[in-house]
């Protein structure tokens, strides 16, 4: 089969052509179509190639948003474990000041009880003294 394609239509050159004015070119329509099915033919690999490599991108996607989520449960598990251990330490802070606080009292009983040993080792040093010479003089 044998197609007659459109007439060009030009501006005329500013130089001396000489122009066909009525142009024709004969193609044979079964090379056309055979072009035409083998470009067909590379654009649909290319197709399925895109296709392929969508799938790809599309498992991958969905694995970093596993990975994102389980992190995320991770880091929210992680972040309450360090709350409570924040509030462990809290509380064995406050246990540890009232202890200190009693050491404290006891400590300044300590004081007080120190200043009584002197006296009383005083006297009972003198009540000793007095019952021995009490003992060697009235015998």
């Amino acid at each position: 089969m044998k197609a007659v394609v459109v007439r060009r239509s030009t501006p005329r050159p500013a130089y001396p052509i000489e122009v066909l004015t009525n142009p024709t070119i004969e193609i044979d329509l079964g090379e056309i179509l055979g072009e035409i099915r083998q470009d067909l033919k590379q654009l649909s690999s290319g197709v399925s190639e895109l296709k392929v490599g969508q799938a790809r991108l599309e498992e991958r996607v969905n694995n970093i948003e596993k990975d994102h989520n389980e992190f995320k449960e991770s880091t929210r598990n992680n972040f309450d474990e360090i709350k409570k251990l924040i509030e462990k330490n809290n509380n064995e802070i406050k246990e540890l000041k009232k202890a200190q606080e009693t050491l404290a009292a006891d400590v300044a009983d300590l004081k007080g009880v120190k200043s009584l040993i002197i006296p009383i080792v005083v006297a009972v040093t003198t009540a000793i003294l007095t019952l021995v010479a009490r003992t060697i003089l009235f015998g």
